[in-house]
């Protein structure tokens, strides 16, 4: 079963049939599909639109493609099954995931620049509070 798991991890982006897989393999396509649902707990379908969804993800987070590249790419056939095989899995649709990212990541950044300006303050208030403090040493 790893063989299979890693055949499809490397070739999802293609068009993946387990009935290609069970020839590819030697083993009859329900003897496949029952083994695939007991090794994994899901079927060979969902398994491989959890990993399209999660690798459409990856480059959601960190690239600037189109969307359409993005479903391209992962293997979609087309963008509105992308989109509800993503919604499925993320409960939302990937430009709001996208969307909701940046949104979270900027947060993060004004907090942070937030900390630094804070920092900056107390520095050249250190060193006000030293220039004054000067003469009476």
């Amino acid at each position: 079963m790893r063989k299979i798991i890693h055949y499809i991890d490397e070739h999802y982006s293609e068009k993946l049939l387990l009935s290609d897989i069970a020839l590819k393999e030697d083993l009859s396509l329900t003897y496949l599909s029952h083994f695939f649902k007991d090794y994994l707990g899901i079927p060979f379908q969902e398994y491989l639109a959890k990993i399209r969804c999660e690798k459409a993800r990856q480059l959601l987070l960190l690239t600037d493609f189109p969307l359409l590249d993005i479903c391209m790419s992962c293997g979609f056939s087309d963008s509105k099954y992308f989109n509800s095989g993503f919604r499925r899995q993320y409960g939302c649709s990937p430009k709001e995931y996208r969307l909701n990212f940046r949104h979270d990541q900027l947060k993060q950044q004004q907090k942070s620049m937030l900390t630094t300006q804070e920092f900056l303050y107390a520095a050249s208030s250190i060193v006000i509070l030293e220039r004054c403090l000067l003469p009476f040493q």
